[in-house]
């Protein structure tokens, strides 16, 4: 499992901490929206010049698009549901083409640098909640096309 030790001495210095018993997502549950096209919908919790907390959540066969975080190391915590991290290398065309495929269970903590190029998605019929802490706080993605 990809850890937070992964991420820039910025993470570090949050000082966030979650406290996971199971029953994580009772407590996010006024930050907790869903979306019920094909996306997914971000709850954004706190944001401060040097991070944002948001809560992500997907109905089941929801995803992101293929992307980047354009300047932002970000960790996420899994609450609630089973996490798939599909990991992608760019091919010689500029194309998305998948490294490797990674799932998480509630309580599991998955970081991205920087320059990682992933799809985050919800492959179960169970609902997913993921806590995400992205610093400094997201000023956009890069969106790529798979091959």
């Amino acid at each position: 499992m990809v850890g937070l030790h992964r991420l820039s001495p910025r993470v570090e210095g949050i000082g966030f901490k979650v406290d996971f018993n199971g029953n994580q997502s009772r407590g996010l549950k006024e930050h907790i929206g869903y979306t019920e096209d094909n996306g997914y919908q971000r709850n954004i919790i706190k944001k401060t010049e040097h991070y944002e907390i948001v809560a992500i959540t997907w109905r089941a066969g929801q995803d992101t698009p293929i992307h980047d975080h354009k300047g932002s190391d970000c960790a996420f915590l899994i609450v609630e549901g089973t996490s798939t991290e599909t990991v992608y290398e760019l091919n010689e065309d500029n194309l998305a083409v998948p490294s490797h495929v990674r799932h998480y269970a509630p309580g599991e903590v998955c970081a991205a640098d920087e320059p990682d190029i992933h799809r985050i998605s919800n492959e179960t019929d169970e609902d997913l909640i993921n806590l995400h802490v992205y610093t400094p706080p997201l000023s956009g993605f890069g969106i790529y096309e798979a091959a």
